[in-house]
């Protein structure tokens, strides 16, 4: 059984963590007027290298330029190295259109498979970023963006502990930098060391007036599903009305998921909606995402068109439109914009192996997921679905072995034994997997979830008339399972169910 995101009644407002020039573009970077404090910056060799480009243009000396103008959104000095290693033999010219981004930041109007290609591209993209971004570290070693962007690289391929080096380097070397301070503080919150990301965020000395450092810190405080300690100081920088309602985005988005948590439903649509004035991707992603549980949330749809990056926004605004093309789209942009993050291959993964039943890109996603979320149970259950349903009995079995199903918490182990019920089934182990899928609907039952015992139930049957070719004399159990499943009111289990009956169409018209 395919993992299980719509259930998942938590989103917490935390820092994006894109690269430096994308964060730039968005506008979150730029300086707060209330915040009067001398912050030191840091080092810029930028204008070194252009000096040194226009005495020696060498191919040395293009490089560094590439990289430091593609960090830095210096647009005249990237097209004029890019345009000169392009020209010239010593270097690969494959190598610049991977480094320009072009594969990174795929045009919106892509079509579906051209998108998907991007992400078979992306091993070889990083490799090519991280050999260059090393080289500006030689050369530049006080750079802090350079050490934060190579932390980036290096968890999005699964190489944690050189991340970890990385941006403790570049905390080191600007302490007090916005960018630098939430990045470090989303890094360690992805690492699950709560205590270091806050005290990052808190000794930054902006803290106390900056908006976008005290809203990381709520942020951060609901992973551990505990409040902030700074709650009453993000509702004075609010109430002081000293700051813009784009500065303020992403504290009272924080805020109202703190109200929404503790069941202020009013309080939390209020701040929502204030949210929503000026909002950028993180915060319409969670103004949508909650609105699934609070109605009146003013989400103008002309949002949707003006904020750049709502590709998490979008996915989710289709999913519930069951719009699954679409979302699936937005779920791998989100993916190339985040792909460090569970969530979008999570999402993607599962529209993917259910609705859509494209199974091949399930299984590239959720790998390329487990790259920097290792042993995530929600893909690597996904992908041992997505195997089983391909019939890579084999490789689906390795992963399974993988997962503590003894360790899983309630709701996950309910799956677990449902995916493990479908391997058995593809063993010829029958009574075995049926075992396993009465213990999955029954632990269901016990703990109540109606939703997850009727789809266990479902998925069963559904492996049930497969295997046994159909049989008139269970095939009035899908209109009986299927009525049960509509009571539940889910957007994509009507899908589910049109799914099966075309599967029994074709083998009746196949035999």
């Amino acid at each position: 059984m395919a993992g299980w995101i719509s259930d998942d009644k938590k989103r917490n407002i935390i820092p994006r963590w894109r690269d430096f020039k994308q964060t730039i573009l968005l506008g979150e970077l730029t300086p707060t007027k209330n915040i009067h404090l001398k912050v030191p910056s840091y080092p810029d060799p930028h204008q070194r290298k252009i000096n040194d480009w226009k005495m020696d243009k060498s191919v040395r000396n293009a490089i560094e330029l590439l990289n430091s103008s593609y960090i830095l959104d210096d647009d005249a000095s990237f097209l004029e190295s890019s345009s000169y290693l392009e020209e010239n033999p010593k270097f690969n010219s494959a190598s610049i259109s991977l480094i320009t981004g072009k594969n990174l930041h795929p045009n919106n109007n892509s079509n579906h498979s051209e998108q998907f290609e991007n992400i078979d591209h992306l091993e070889s993209i990083i490799g090519i970023l991280i050999k260059n971004l090393r080289s500006n570290i030689r050369y530049n070693p006080h750079n802090s963006i350079s050490w934060i962007e190579l932390a980036r690289l290096y968890l999005i391929i699964g190489k944690e502990h050189a991340a970890e080096r990385c941006i403790l380097v570049g905390i080191q070397l600007s302490p007090h930098n916005r960018y630098v301070s939430r990045i470090a503080a989303r890094f360690f919150a992805h690492t699950g060391d709560f205590k270091m990301a806050k005290n990052i965020l808190k000794s930054n000395m902006a803290f106390n007036s900056d908006p976008w450092l005290i809203g990381a810190d709520i942020g951060i405080s609901s992973l551990q599903n505990k409040s902030s300690n700074h709650i009453k100081k993000a509702q004075k920088l609010v109430e002081s009305k000293n700051y813009s309602f784009f500065e303020l985005n992403e504290l009272l988005s924080a805020l109202a998921t703190e109200e929404l948590n503790s069941g202020s439903i009013k309080n939390s649509r209020k701040l929502f909606n204030q949210s929503l004035i000026s909002p950028n991707d993180n915060t319409l992603a969670q103004a949508v995402w909650a609105n699934r549980h609070i109605n009146n949330i003013n989400i103008y749809e002309n949002s949707f068109e003006k904020i750049p990056n709502i590709f998490e926004a979008k996915a989710y605004k289709h999913f519930n439109l069951k719009e699954w093309g679409s979302s699936m789209s937005n779920a791998l942009q989100w993916f190339i914009d985040q792909p460090f993050s569970r969530e979008p291959a999570s999402f993607g993964s599962f529209i993917a192996c259910t609705v859509l039943e494209r199974y091949e890109e399930a299984i590239k996603l959720c790998n390329y997921g487990l790259k920097a979320t290792p042993n995530d149970f929600t893909l690597m259950n996904n992908l041992a679905f997505s195997l089983l349903k391909t019939n890579d009995i084999n490789r689906a079995h390795l992963v399974i072995q993988k997962i503590h199903g003894d360790s899983l918490p309630e709701q996950h182990r309910i799956v677990y034994l449902a995916t493990k019920g479908f391997l058995m089934y593809k063993l010829n182990q029958v009574s075995y997997g049926a075992q396993l899928y009465k213990e999955s609907s029954s632990l269901a039952g016990k703990a109540k979830n109606k939703k997850l015992q009727l789809l266990s139930e479902f998925h069963h049957l559904s492996v049930q008339l497969e295997h046994e070719g159909f049989p008139s004399n269970k095939l009035l159990k899908i209109e009986k399972i299927s009525s049960e499943l509509e009571d539940l009111n889910e957007v994509y289990l009507e899908d589910l169910i049109k799914n099966l009956k075309r599967r029994l169409i074709d083998y009746r018209e196949a035999h």
